[in-house]
């Protein structure tokens, strides 16, 4: 079969199943189970581009949305655990285990009955999987719970994907395909990124600045941060693994300014000083820094 066509096939068959869920198998071989995972990471991705990167776009005109928990404090071993093991472990088996028919529930509920509200407990299932996301973020206002759909709106959508391959397949393709995109976007793709950024350098006759990303913390790898600042006046600078809000939170005052970088390897050198309004204009420069 052309691939091309697979691919649409395996698209109708997700779309199908969001407009009228039913707990049904496909009895397909090993290969084509994880083809069909494949084609699933591609249109994820493809609604990322359509829906969900617009939404956070849209999102950000009107509240800058702060991470509760962010990455950069985790070393790699420990994201790798956290994104690929124990999320995926602990949500599939809370928000999907259950969207299968099985003898445990034949005692309660009849097959019959069980059709006809299977579609109501994959939409339960789904909008749960991506409210309890909202913990993930620090935010607390009526804005922020107003939008809150737009703002979990990937999750929303990975809620039906994940449900979709769950009944589909099995679990133990649930949390592979959970496992796989976790580490896509929580480890590969800010690996990525950051590989293919250069070092932020400035030269000039009042001041030296080097600012290098890191995407993680490596075992054993320790955050220092220290800088000479007097009156109002920054001297020198010296971070290294240093997540980049909490330099703004020493620097400015902690919740004045937000920012979503990670980890930051700085140094910076005046002899004569630079404001911190200056200093803070330099870093805008190249990071998003609000």
């Amino acid at each position: 079969m052309n691939y091309f066509l697979r691919l649409k096939i395996d698209a109708g068959g997700l779309w199908h199943f969001v407009k009228k869920p039913d707990d049904t198998q496909i009895p397909i071989s090993s290969r084509n189970r994880l083809l069909l995972i494949f084609n699933l990471l591609l249109i994820e991705i493809v609604l990322h581009f359509i829906i969900v990167f617009p939404s956070d776009y849209l999102v950000e005109n009107f509240i800058t949305v702060q991470e509760a928990y962010p990455l950069s404090g985790f070393t790699l071993i420990d994201l790798f655990w956290l994104a690929a093991v124990t999320a995926p472990l602990l949500e599939e088996l809370l928000f999907r285990y259950s969207l299968r028919y099985h003898r445990l529930f034949s005692r309660f509920i009849s097959r019959e009955k069980w059709n006809r509200i299977f579609p109501y407990l994959v939409y339960v299932s789904a909008v749960a999987f991506g409210f309890v996301h909202l913990d993930n973020y620090a935010n607390d206002s009526w804005k922020f719970y107003a939008l809150s759909p737009l703002i979990i709106i990937s999750q929303l959508s990975g809620g039906f994907i994940l449900s979709y391959i769950r009944v589909r397949l099995n679990i133990l393709y649930s949390l592979l395909y959970h496992a796989v995109w976790n580490l896509l976007f929580a480890i590969v793709v800010p690996f990525v990124i950051l590989f293919f950024t250069p070092p932020f350098n400035v030269h000039t006759s009042r001041y030296s600045i080097r600012i290098e990303q890191e995407a993680f913390l490596l075992p054993g790898d320790t955050a220092s941060f220290e800088a000479d600042i007097q009156d109002d006046k920054i001297y020198s600078l010296k971070a290294d693994r240093y997540d980049l809000q909490h330099l703004l939170d020493c620097i400015y005052g902690k919740g004045k300014l937000t920012t979503d970088e990670g980890l930051m390897n700085i140094r910076f050198t005046s002899e004569q000083g630079i404001s911190k309004k200056e200093f803070l204009d330099l870093l805008k420069k190249n990071y998003e820094i609000k």
